[in-house]
Parts: C-alpha cells; sequence; structure tokens
C-alpha cells in the first residue's frame, strides 16, 4: 500500500499525456499485466521519467514481464537515483548490498543508503548502522553505529529501535545503559518487535524495579513527546 501511494503521489505530479500513461502503466502493474505494464514503462523511462525507470527496474530485477537481470535493474535504479528518487536510492543500495545476479559492492551500497538517510529515510539510517557495526565495506565503527540507530530510532523505525537497545545493553558505542536498552526495547516491541519483547524478558532480572520503572516511564514519554 505505501509503495502504491508513492506511485500515486507521483503520477499526481506528472501532466497532460505523461500522467495518463504513467497512470496505465501503474494499472497494469496493479492488475498483474506485466507485458503491459513494461511497454508502458518503458517509453517514459527512456524518457527520463524516473518513477518510470524505478518501476521498470523492479520488474528486471523480480523478472516480471521481462527476463529476470539484475545488471538491468541496476541500470534503471541508477537513471532513478541520480534524479533523487529515494526509493530508487533505496532498491539499489539493497541491491549492491546483497549482491544477487551481480558481484556485491556494499560500499556503493552504503553510498546509495547515505543520499536515502540525507532525505529523512529511517531505513537507510538503520543500514547504515548495521554496516558500521558489522564493518560491512569500511572499518567497523560502533559509535557510528550509534549515530545512525539513534537517528532511525528517533523516527520511529522498530527495528532501529531494537538495534540501539542492543547497543545500550551491550555498551556498544556508548557505556552500558539497562535503563536505556529496556526502554527502547519496549519502544519496538509496543511496535510488534517479538525480538524486542524477548530482550526485554532477558534483561529484566537484572533489574531493580525502580529501574524498570524508569525504562517504562523512558518509553511512555518518548510516544506522548510532541
Amino acid at each position: 500500500m505505501f509503495r502504491l501511494l508513492i506511485a500515486l503521489a507521483i503520477a499526481l505530479a506528472l501532466t497532460g499525456g505523461a500522467r495518463a500513461d504513467y497512470m496505465s502503466a501503474l494499472q497494469a502493474l496493479q492488475a498483474g499485466d506485466y507485458d503491459a505494464a513494461v511497454a508502458a514503462f518503458r517509453p517514459l523511462a527512456e524518457a527520463g521519467n524516473p518513477a518510470a525507470q524505478f518501476n521498470l527496474g523492479r520488474m528486471y530485477e523480480r523478472g516480471d514481464g521481462v527476463a529476470r537481470d539484475a545488471g538491468a535493474a541496476r541500470g534503471w535504479y541508477e537513471k532513478a537515483a541520480a534524479q533523487d528518487l529515494v526509493e530508487a536510492q533505496m532498491a539499489l543500495g539493497d541491491l549492491l548490498g546483497r549482491g544477487e545476479g551481480l558481484p556485491r559492492d556494499p560500499v556503493m551500497a552504503a553510498s546509495w543508503y547515505r543520499r536515502a538517510a540525507a532525505k529523512g529515510n529511517a531505513v537507510a539510517m538503520n543500514h547504515l548502522g548495521i554496516m558500521a557495526s558489522r564493518g560491512d565495506g569500511r572499518p567497523k565503527s560502533e559509535a557510528e553505529a550509534l549515530m545512525w540507530f539513534i537517528a532511525a530510532a528517533g523516527r520511529g523505525l522498530a527495528e532501529a529501535q531494537f538495534n540501539l537497545g542492543v547497543a545500550y545493553a551491550r555498551a556498544e558505542g556508548a557505556p552500558g545503559d539497562l535503563v536505556k536498552a529496556y526502554g527502547w526495547f519496549r519502544l519496538a516491541a509496543d511496535r510488534g518487535d517479538e525480538d524486542a519483547l524477548q530482550a526485554i524478558q532477558a534483561i529484566a532480572p537484572a533489574m531493580q524495579p525502580e529501574e524498570i520503572d524508569a525504562a517504562e516511564a523512558f518509553a511512555r514519554d518518548w510516544v506522548a513527546a510532541p
């Protein structure tokens, strides 16, 4: 649904025949008529439409209506990402980070995630935190990982809130703090993260009742903050 809303928002930014052509391509894609979608997206993509370029890249990545081709997917994603389409920057980072169908390139993956993160994308921030914590394609840096997890967690991303809780529980990038760890685990758990709930159960026995109360209060205050 989120991707559909993005696609519709892009369509509304177009005018005249370009909007009609894009909507036709989008309708074919949603209906599963991939041959028609490819035929409709391709001329728009070749004309420089970043949304069409992204969608065509996605279809090449998945093999929808075309032979699966990671190289072609990368090419179309790069065209859209160069026009600052965040969805394409994320897709390109994911494709290069996985290395499925083409050589894995974590350095380039991180560079695209950074561009998306600069536009406020929390998932990109979390990916950068994970890469920094593992030393993936760069020297390991727990301090940088913590910075990215804080940024993404502050935007409400449950996975980043869990990762931030882990960092505080293990004293990675910051002094160990079970109250903060519990608090971030609680926020992630309240968003449906089952790993966070298990983490709460794991650290709670090592905490005093007043520490648990403080952690729960932290989580409540964070949610209530404007």
